[in-house]
Order: structure tokens, then sequence, then C-alpha cells
């Protein structure tokens, strides 16, 4: 689990400026956070309830407003919400 969370801030460190560089590093971070989504799932489901609902959230929002459209600011902010939420989870319960 740790392995997929260290994967996961990895893939969010680079940042963006341009739409393009936002579309591919939420499409990234949507990839990551899946692969940290299932490795909740293997290690305990119940425990990380919070984490994999936001992480929910974020994929719905990148379905609503279309996955290939994720470089406009408002589309990415919408996507990025639940995830910056997953991560402050993460750092209030470092013990999980």
């Amino acid at each position: 689990m740790s392995e997929a969370l260290a994967a996961y801030e990895a893939a969010t460190a680079p940042g963006c400026v341009t739409a393009p560089e936002c579309q591919d590093l939420m499409t990234n971070k949507l990839a990551a956070a899946a692969d940290l989504k299932l490795a909740m799932i293997a290690k305990d489901r119940n425990a990380y309830v919070e984490p994999i609902r936001l992480v929910n959230l974020a994929e719905e929002r990148a379905d609503h407003y279309g996955r290939d459209n994720l470089g406009a600011k408002g589309n990415s902010l919408a996507v990025n919400q639940p995830l910056q939420q997953m991560v402050a989870w993460f750092r209030e319960h470092a013990g999980v």
C-alpha cells in the first residue's frame, strides 16, 4: 500500500502550466489513484472507506467532464479536489 501511495505522490509531483500538460498530469493522477484504490481495497476496504470514496468521486467527475477534457482548469480542479482530500486523509491518518 505504501508503494501505491508513493507512486501516486510521484505522479502528482510535476505540476502543469499548459492545457496539454494538465491533461497528461490529470490522466496520470487518475491512473495512480486507481492503483492506490486497488491497494486500499486489497489491504482493508473498511479502514479506507473515505479515501476510496474520494477516488471514486474523482473518477466520476472525470467521466462527467470527459477524460479527454481534463486539461481545462475548471475540469481539472473539480477532479483534483477529491484527490487532494484523499491525500489530506492519509496525512491525518498516518498510522492506518
